[in-house]
């Protein structure tokens, strides 16, 4: 899969994207609130399939659907990152934000996600994503464990979640049998680049909403 063909495909989503946010919301800044939550997990997402080996491995042809799973997840650690940074230092004229529950269930119809598990992934990584904050500045939990969600989403999985204590303290702890394959959690490679592409995504989201 080349560069330009994953610009192709995550263009598309993020075109899919732009459609539904306009029939989620007519409020001109409500719609760039979206647009910049939207804009954060598709580059988020297009960096990891291009910087992670193990992702782009997985990732192989691409398409469509898991480009859009993938954008919505980090979607969703955007909007983490956003309420946090609100919270600490409003953005001028930032939009009044709803309950952050609330946004994330706006944001799986942005990329026609399923609520049931969207839902889940929300509550489960903006937890993960505060606690490792608070006690854990290298963030190494919330990317492993996004890694392990970005293999499932590309055909690959990693961890029976049914099995998982939120938050993750050490992922030692786990239960026997909770990691199913350790393999693309395992290198540092692959962990940098989701820090990398977390980081990226958030620089695009801020950037977009300043100067949408």
């Amino acid at each position: 899969m080349t560069t330009a063909d994953n610009e192709e495909i995550f263009e598309n989503v993020w075109q899919d994207a732009l459609a539904n946010i306009e029939n989620i919301t007519s409020d001109d800044d409500d719609q760039r609130f979206l647009r910049a939550l939207a804009m954060g997990g598709s580059v988020a997402a297009e960096t990891l399939v291009t910087a992670s080996p193990a992702i782009k491995q997985l990732w192989g042809d691409g398409n469509q659907q898991t480009a859009a799973r993938l954008s919505l997840l980090f979607s969703l650690i955007m909007l983490s990152q956003l309420y946090i940074v609100a919270k600490q230092n409003p953005p001028q004229n930032f939009v009044a934000m709803l309950p952050k529950e609330v946004t994330a269930t706006r944001i799986f119809h942005v990329f026609n996600g399923n609520p049931e598990e969207s839902i889940q992934d929300f509550l489960h990584f903006d937890e993960q994503f505060s606690y490792d904050l608070e006690k854990h500045k290298h963030l190494t939990h919330t990317s492993c464990m996004m890694l392990a969600r970005c293999s499932e989403i590309c055909g690959h999985p990693c961890i029976d979640w049914k099995k998982v204590k939120w938050p993750v303290v050490e992922l030692t702890h786990l239960t026997k049998g909770t990691i199913t394959d350790s393999s693309p959690l395992r290198s540092k490679a692959d962990i940098d680049a989701m820090l990398g592409s977390i980081d990226a995504g958030a620089q695009a989201m801020m950037s977009y909403y300043s100067g949408g």
